[in-house]
Formats: structure tokens, C-alpha cells, sequence
């Protein structure tokens, strides 16, 4: 706890406002990197304790730490191996604790260093990086029990990835990184991709919405599979949870059209084939039975959404020009987004009937691609009633402007018929220089 509280750096950098010549030292840094590293463990260890103790199995202090250990691994999405069976679709809620603990302590450092350039921001990141990678590597060598392993290289590389990619985004505001990395772009970019990422998470909430009310609907089944016996109900309880961000993900791409499959089972809108399933609770979402008709209306969801991306490049746009770049910026950073979430949510489970565990991210983010730009072009290039409010809110004020023009031209008119006034006011002038001029007394020469 002392090295989160204390500087990292000394207190004439410190009160450098300009944060130059602060970089703290490699050792201060790692040291950094262990808490966040070093803080996740505990709690995966610490929730896994929970767990075994609630199933009645091992809780020693021995088996808790390779349980931690195994845990850890998870959270970073390194592929594990269970007694044979290989498991890479992993839950994506562990990962973004983790992303978020790691991004804290990234900015932490920065705040406490008075780190703001992009240079020193890429050595943090790395630091971070490295350390969760040699972390990853020593865990999955000689941490973890003996009936689940995870290949050694594949560890030090995945934690490396998630911690580095976590640490920069913890760094982007206080070191400026998207400004650096935007310096050369057209000014159309930058907006395109607040756009982008607006969308990705409405979409995402699209998705998440739809695997909550599927799991209201099948309640009845939900409870079924979730165990005899309190301690599996629990168990499987949270296990659901910990999936939740990759139902949601697997929901937005049923959504889309491309659906997702479990072995030989496979859901999209328009067509289901048949399989076995496994009993998890969280899987009672998914449609069961044959293709229901109204399903297709479905579809539509992601091009509504593609029509919000609009309206909200129309507002990010001068003209019409503007506009439609800053879609198609928004429209491929909702596609990435997408291709990168659908591989993350999948993976292998077991060598059996369930594997493996597939979202489509290619025909996902075409998918998700197109229905952005199609409604997402009708909304931009078709006129709304926002429009021709704005057109009538510029009628009025030409039309105040015509009156005003009016009012200054009868004014001249009037003037212009009153001939008399102006020639008694120039007489009168005439008058007063004429008497100030008989008034004055001459000057001697």
C-alpha cells in the first residue's frame, strides 16, 4: 500500500507542471506493475477459495494458491488444458476486472509521476506489459495443479497482451495518446471514432438486453440447470456471470444475422440446427425448437443502430461531405470492434460434442458492417424533422431581416417626401453661423 501512496518520483519533479524530466525508475515502475498483478491474483485465488469450499472439495492453502494461480491465468484469456480437454472460451468478466484494475494503477503512476508525454507513456505500458508476462510464464510453469496446464509461452504472450493493452488505455488521457496518434489525421477522424465506440456500446447493450429477457422467458429451464443441490446452484450461478459479457456479444451477433453455435448446435435468425447443449444456466437463452417467424424482425435492430450512428454523424459533420466520412470511420470502428469481441467471446471447450464454442467474427463484423452503413446512410443523406426545423428557425430570421430592411428603406422614403424639413434645418444652421460670426470682435492685426 506504501507504493500506491508515495511518489514515485522526488518532490522537485514533482512540482514540475510540465511532467518533464519525471520518468520514474525501472524499479519504482515494476513495482508499480506487481500491484495491480499481485492484486488480481489474491482476489482469483480468494473467489476460487469460495468456490471449492461451497463444492466441499480441497481448500488447502497449497491448493487454493494453484487455484489462484489457474484463475489468474483465466483472467488474462490464456488457454488452459484440463486434464486433456482444452478450454479457450473463457469468461470475459475476469478479464475486464482486470483490464480495469491494470488501467487504475497505469493512470495512477502516471498521476503520481507527472508522466503527459506519449514516450514515457509507452515505457509504463511496456513495463506493465512485461511484468504480467514473465508473472504469466512463472505461474504457468511451476503454479498450477497438475491436472490443468497452460503452455508456458502462450501465458507470458496473453498477459503481456491484455496487461500492455489495458495499461494503454488507463494511459490515453493523461499522456494524450489519441491526440499524438491523431496529429496528421483529417479532422473528420477523430469524431468518426467517439461515433464508433458510442455505437459499439449501444450494440452491445442491444445484446445484453436480448440474453436478459431470453433468460426471463426461460426461467423454468434456467432453474432446471442450475443443479440438484444449493452449493451447484451457486457454483453454476456464478459461473453464468462471469460469462455474461460473451452471452451479450454472442447475442449481438444473433442479432446481426451470423447467430453462433455449440458444437454441432448452431442459432442464427433464420436457421437452427439441432444439438446437445451443455447444462449451464446462462445457456437457456438460446432459442429453442424450430425458426420462428418473427424472428427475422430481429434484423433490424443493427440497422436502427446504424441509423442512430448517423444522426450522430450528422451532428459531428459540416456538410454533407464531412458527414459521410465520419459514418464510414464510425462504421469500420464498430466492425473492428466487433471482429475483436467475437474472437475473444469463443473458443475450444472440451474434444467432445460442445466444441467449439464459435461466434463468426468475420461474417459478424460484414454484418454488423453493412447495417451500419445502410441505416446509417439513409438517416444522413435523408432529410428529418430536425432539418426542417433548423430550415424554419433561418426562414424566420431572413424574414426579420427583409422587415428590418423594409422599416430602414421606408425611414429613407420618408425623409426623402420631407424636402421643406431639410432645407429649414439647413437655414437654421446658416442662421447660427451667421450669428456667431457678426458676434465674434475682431482681432488686432
Amino acid at each position: 500500500m506504501s507504493l500506491l501512496l508515495s511518489p514515485l518520483v522526488s518532490d522537485d519533479a514533482a512540482r514540475d507542471p510540465a511532467g518533464e524530466g519525471t520518468r520514474p525508475g525501472l524499479g519504482a515502475l515494476i513495482g508499480a506493475a506487481c500491484l495491480p498483478a499481485v492484486a488480481s491474483y489474491l482476489a482469483a485465488a480468494i473467489a476460487l477459495a469460495v468456490l471449492t469450499a461451497a463444492g466441499g472439495a480441497d481448500t488447502s492453502v497449497a491448493g487454493v494458491a494453484r487455484l489462484g494461480a489457474v484463475g489468474w491465468l483465466a483472467a488474462h484469456h490464456v488457454p488452459l488444458i484440463i486434464q486433456g480437454a482444452p478450454l479457450g472460451v473463457l469468461p470475459l468478466l475476469p478479464t475486464l476486472l482486470l483490464g480495469g484494475l491494470v488501467a487504475r494503477g497505469a493512470a495512477g503512476v502516471a498521476g503520481r509521476s507527472g508522466i503527459t508525454q506519449p514516450v514515457d507513456a509507452g515505457w509504463v505500458a511496456a513495463t506493465i506489459a512485461g511484468t504480467h508476462g514473465v508473472m504469466g510464464a512463472v505461474l504457468a510453469l511451476v503454479a498450477t495443479p497438475a491436472t490443468i496446464t497452460a503452455d508456458p509461452g502462450q501465458a507470458a504472450v496473453g498477459c503481456a497482451l491484455v496487461a500492455g493493452t489495458a495499461a494503454g488505455l488507463g494511459l490515453v488521457r493523461p499522456c494524450g495518446l489519441l491526440p499524438a496518434a491523431l496529429r496528421g489525421a483529417p479532422g473528420w477522424v477523430r469524431p468518426g471514432l467517439a461515433v464508433g465506440l458510442w455505437g459499439l456500446a449501444i450494440a452491445l447493450t442491444a445484446g445484453f438486453v436480448t440474453v436478459l429477457s431470453a433468460l426471463v422467458v426461460s426461467a423454468p429451464e434456467v432453474v432446471e440447470m442450475s443443479g440438484p443441490d444449493i452449493a451447484s446452484a451457486f457454483g453454476l450461478t456464478v459461473l453464468s456471470i462471469g460469462y455474461l459479457p460473451n452471452a451479450a456479444i454472442a447475442g449481438l451477433s444473433w442479432l446481426a444475422g451470423p447467430g453462433l453455435s455449440v458444437g454441432a448446435l448452431s442459432i442464427s435468425p433464420v436457421a437452427v440446427h439441432a444439438g446437445p447443449m451443455p447444462a449451464v444456466p446462462l445457456l437457456a437463452a438460446l432459442p429453442q425448437g424450430l425458426v420462428q417467424p418473427w424472428w427475422g424482425v430481429v434484423l433490424a435492430v443493427p440497422l436502427l443502430i446504424g441509423a442512430a450512428v448517423g444522426r450522430r454523424s450528422v451532428a459531428a459533420g459540416q456538410d454533407r461531405s464531412e458527414r459521410l466520412r465520419v459514418l464510414a470511420v464510425a462504421a469500420t470502428a464498430l466492425a473492428v470492434g466487433c471482429a475483436v469481441l467475437g474472437a475473444l467471446a469463443g473458443g475450444r471447450l472440451g474434444a467432445a460434442a460442445f466444441d467449439p464454442v464459435d461466434v463468426p467474427f468475420g461474417a459478424f463484423a460484414a454484418a454488423v458492417l453493412a447495417a451500419t452503413l445502410l441505416g446509417g446512410g439513409a438517416a444522413t443523406l435523408l432529410p428529418f424533422r430536425g432539418s426542417g426545423s433548423e430550415t424554419g428557425r433561418a426562414s424566420v430570421t431572413d424574414r426579420a431581416d427583409d422587415i428590418a430592411d423594409a422599416g430602414t428603406e421606408d425611414g429613407n422614403e420618408s425623409d426623402q417626401d420631407n424636402p421643406e424639413q431639410d432645407d429649414t434645418v439647413d437655414c437654421g444652421d446658416s442662421v447660427h453661423r451667421g450669428l456667431d460670426s457678426s458676434a465674434a470682435p475682431d482681432r488686432p492685426e
